[in-house]
């Protein structure tokens, strides 16, 4: 059985929070659709890479010892560590339990992490794994530590709006292109390698979800711009704990108990022996994602570092709720269309707030501007006019300027005069709908667009080979106020459409349970009654793999036969393959193929 079968049927095998436990401690699987799937991500360089050199020094010298390198790479280990580490290296995806209990390593695991581990440097004193960290409570570093830990989960916040905004593509090594990454940059006055830590903490919690060649907002990303800043940050604080391990958790707790003199690079760097051999990239994102979240100040390890570790993150979160910035409730409007917050808002005001204002500069107080796009956009968002006027008011505690009330009422006016449907398939894939010509006119001679080569089809519409979403983000980008309709003339909202649900209606559900649940209910699916792409999924991957199938079809009487086949190809809407049993070649329609199991 290869690799891609054995991984799939172990993590189908575990339990779910075997499985939430593997999805948190790695990354780039993506939005699987099955287990394969998972498999077939969790087995790529992108996803394996970081894994394998993220392992701490017990973990790295039970895998060496389960390859079969050369030497006694346990030597000094206690059989309960080793144990401890094994379950690690299967909880990672790295290895699975035979069915006589052995540990067996995947091949491909095999083939990526030995030249690593031949480098593993000799073992560093061991740590007494025992014990409770305790640090001091300082005050003034906690204040520290608060506004970092408000800067970042405010940044990720940040983050998942220009998503919202901006269609963000797999591109490069990482997955997110230079250009997303120097917008973002620039936005909030970060260098392009902490926006990139902050990416990867969103694709982790999966508040980002790549499908296909296109990173999505999951229905936690919502849950998450709509949570209190407390509840941000434990989420984070959650995320870079587990990103750890439990075997990483338990020696960085070891380190510095026993040398609470080093920093917290250094603890790392004595607890993750690999992450030199990868150019440290690992550490040094772990290490600044810790200094983000006020786990460490100035590089020295904080209280809440302490707490997390110890498994108390509700003190560690209570601690930190006396030292954050205090939320206000009020706005200055100014008649340059500037809106000014004399400190943090509080997170209903905040929500409501960015769906018709653009924010200008972030921090602990923010500068928002209001433009004839941003009110559009509360528009579509379901808000009307009068409620953002209501809210102006209620904020600031006074009338609005006039170039504001101006504002509003040129927004209300213009709101829905240029409309953007679903068109026919080829040539005429969106089509623009107004009743103003002059404004057609102007969108059809506007050289900025000319690459969307639109052409007239009546007096009162243009139309393009380009789809609704793309012409939406290109007129706006330009300055227009398109509306996007469904088939029924309704607004579709902006953040519906960039909101990826998974398919399952229960959103307040975490991303991770999410996809374990869709990945179940497949998996379920697919063994009871699977559809033509299911069926034919399953048989590829037999194909390819070289993996037996049990194939249940329908003969002509209409019963359920049995057969257990080495299929070789499937084409013509036929499965050919060895018949193991009668050890004969057969070749099996595809429509009377009820289900197949694979292994």
């Amino acid at each position: 059985m290869s690799d891609l079968l054995h991984l799939a049927n172990s993590i189908r095998t575990s339990t779910d929070a075997e499985v939430l436990a593997l999805l948190r401690r790695r990354t780039g699987f993506g939005a699987p659709k099955d287990f394969f799937d998972l498999a077939q991500a969790l087995l790529s360089s992108k996803s394996l890479t970081p894994a394998l050199t993220k392992l701490s020094g017990s973990e790295a010298r039970t895998l060496a010892a389960l390859i079969g390198l050369p030497g006694d790479p346990t030597a000094g280990l206690k059989p309960e560590v080793i144990q401890q580490a094994q379950a690690s290296l299967v909880e990672l995806g790295l290895a699975f339990a035979s069915a006589s209990g052995s540990i067996q390593v995947l091949d491909a695991v095999k083939d990526a992490a030995a030249p690593i581990l031949r480098n593993l440097p000799p073992e560093r004193d061991p740590f007494p794994a025992t014990g409770l960290l305790v640090l001091p409570v300082d005050g003034s570093v906690l204040g520290l530590a608060a506004i970092a830990a408000f800067e970042t989960q405010q940044a990720i916040c940040e983050l998942l709006l220009d998503a919202e905004q901006h269609p963000i593509k797999l591109t490069g090594k990482t997955g997110f292109g230079v250009s997303d990454v120097k917008r973002v940059a620039a936005h909030l006055r970060r260098s392009n390698q902490t926006i990139r830590g902050f990416y990867a903490l969103a694709e982790q919690l999966q508040l980002l979800i790549l499908i296909g060649e296109r990173w999505w907002l999951s229905g936690g990303a919502e849950q998450f711009l709509n949570g209190s800043v407390i509840d941000r940050w434990s989420k984070l604080a959650q995320q870079w704990i587990s990103s750890l391990g439990p075997v990483g958790a338990r020696e960085l707790n070891a380190v510095l108990k026993e040398h609470p003199e080093l920093d917290l690079a250094a603890a790392l760097k004595h607890v993750f022996p690999l992450a030199d051999i990868s150019l440290g990239e690992e550490l040094n994102l772990l290490a600044e994602q810790a200094q983000g979240i006020g786990f460490s100040v100035a590089g020295q390890p904080s209280v809440l570092l302490a707490y997390c570790l110890n498994g108390q993150p509700d003190v560690a979160a209570d601690l930190l709720k006396n030292h954050l910035p205090q939320l206000q409730h009020s706005l200055i409007v100014q008649a340059d269309l500037s809106l000014i917050a004399p400190g943090p808002l509080d997170t209903a005001t905040e929500t409501t707030l960015r769906k018709f204002a653009e924010i200008e500069q972030v921090s602990v107080a923010c500068t928002y501007r209001l433009s004839a796009l941003s009110v559009s956009h509360g528009l579509e968002c379901g808000l009307t006019v009068d409620q953002i006027r209501a809210m102006l008011q209620e904020l600031s505690a006074k009338p609005l300027p006039q170039p504001v009330e101006y504002l509003l009422k040129e927004a209300e006016q213009r709101f829905g005069r240029l409309t953007i449907k679903a068109g026919k398939s080829g040539s005429e894939k969106s089509v623009l709908h107004s009743s103003d010509g002059i404004l057609l006119t102007e969108i059809l001679n506007d050289s900025r667009l000319r690459a969307f080569a639109f052409f007239a089809l009546t007096a009162n519409s243009l139309v393009t080979r380009f789809d609704p979403e793309i012409v939406y983000f290109g007129l706006r980008d330009n300055g227009y106020l398109p509306v996007r309709l469904d088939d029924s003339g309704a607004v579709i909202s902006p953040r519906a459409a960039h909101n990826y649900s998974g398919g399952l209606a229960n959103s307040s559900a975490s991303p991770q349970q999410l996809l374990v649940d869709n990945l179940r209910a497949s998996d379920a699916r697919v063994g009871a009654q699977p559809d033509d792409q299911d069926l034919t999924r399953q048989i590829q991957l037999a194909v390819k793999n070289k993996a037996a199938l049990t194939v249940y079809a329908e003969d002509r009487s209409g019963n359920e036969v049995e057969f257990r086949i080495l299929p070789t190809a499937l084409a013509n809407g036929r499965l050919r393959g060895m018949d193991r049993r009668s050890d004969v070649e057969r070749t099996l329609p595809l429509d009377r193929i009820k289900r197949v199991e694979l292994g």
